[in-house]
Formats: C-alpha cells, structure tokens, sequence
C-alpha cells in the first residue's frame, strides 16, 4: 500500500520512509512515497538525426520519440509546468549536451523517451528504468510505470535500475521510458497510432502529476 501524500507541516523531499503498524496483532508496513515538487520537465526525444534508434515495421524510433515529447509537452504546459525539449527536429544530439539540458534549473526533472526492440518478437510491453541508487529515480519511476497500461491494457514489464549514460549525466532525478517494442508487430501497429502515442503521453503525465503531488 502506498501512501502518496502527508499532512499537516510535514513534507518530505526525495526520501522513502517507513510505516510500520499493527492490524489484530500483525505488523503491516507501507513505503511513503515523497514525491519532488518539480516546476520544470526537460523532456529528451531518444536518437534523432544520423541515429535513428529501432526501426520495424517501417517504424522508426527516433520519429515516434519526438512525437510523444511533443504530446507530452502540450500537456505539462497546459498544467502550468514548464518544459524544455532536448531536440524539437530530427537532429543527433550527443548523451552529453541532452543531460545538460537539465542543469542549472532548480526542481528539475528528465524525462527520457524511447521505444524498444528485441531479436524475440514475441516480447512487447512499456518499462521505466531509473539510475541505480537513485530513491528519486525509483520514485518516479514507479508512479509513470503504475500509470502506463492503465487504458491500454499492454504488458507491464515494471520498473528497475539500469545503468544508462544520459541518466547518469544528469544532475537532476531523472527516468527512462520505455512506450513499448517496435518488433513485436501486434505493438509496432498500436506504436504508429497517433491515438496510441496520445494516450501513452498522457498517462505518463499522470504518472508525473501523481508524483509531483506526493510532496505536496
């Protein structure tokens, strides 16, 4: 059970606490999720320009990426949040300058957008992923990945640690999202919708909204 909010004058930043109580004699515990008061999102579309990342289907990754960062944008400004793009054409932007994007900006988060692929294409399903060891990462991780498939109803593959360069690079809590693999055609089809890649947008900004709440 989580418990997404705490009242009164507390308010916890970045950290996971534990509640421990009892119920006819049996201890139950439950995570506190703090959640971050972030006012700003820098949002980076994966690949673009001589990379194109995964392509099936005639689907090509770096493509739909710019797509959903877009989507995403429109939503989060609609919610009074401000947003920056890492790319806003079909340009190669290096690991680097993309966490860069980041820096400097005070309650800032990164938000990682990619589409996956496998040699088995049975394999299909959304995944975020976040910097090992990272409680924020995890945090937020775990309110975008409970969000996405809700209305989808795709394969929940979860969330866990990976060890990725754009993650590491940036200063600020940040999240890799996987939206689903361009090799598994039943997916790939549902990928190149416009009304598919709307709804993944907009459950990852509930998942977003949902954490920036929890620190409220």
């Amino acid at each position: 059970m989580t418990f997404a909010t705490l009242t009164g004058s507390m308010r916890l930043i970045r950290t996971v606490a534990t509640l421990l109580f009892v119920i006819g004699g049996t201890f139950f515990s439950a995570i506190l999720c703090a959640g971050e008061a972030f006012t700003k999102v820098v949002i980076d579309p994966g690949h673009g320009g001589k990379d194109p990342g995964s392509i099936a289907f005639d689907l090509v990754e770096k493509n739909l990426t710019l797509d959903i960062a877009k989507r995403v944008e429109k939503l989060l400004v609609g919610k009074g949040i401000t947003v920056e793009l890492t790319r806003r054409e079909d340009v190669f932007v290096e690991l680097a300058d993309r966490a860069a994007k980041s820096a400097g900006s005070p309650d800032t988060i990164l938000l990682s957008l990619h589409f996956n692929a496998h040699a088995d294409r049975s394999i299909s399903g959304t995944e975020t992923l976040y910097w090992p060891g990272s409680e924020s990462g995890r945090e937020l991780a775990s309110y975008v990945q409970s969000e996405l498939g809700r209305r989808l109803v795709t394969r929940n593959r979860g969330f866990r640690p990976e060890r990725l360069k754009v993650l590491e690079l940036a200063p600020v809590t940040g999240i890799l999202v996987e939206c689903g693999f361009l090799t598994n055609r039943w997916e790939s089809q549902r990928c190149g919708a416009e009304w598919f890649r709307q709804i993944v947008a907009e459950e990852i900004v509930q998942g977003l909204l949902r954490y920036r709440e929890a620190a409220e």
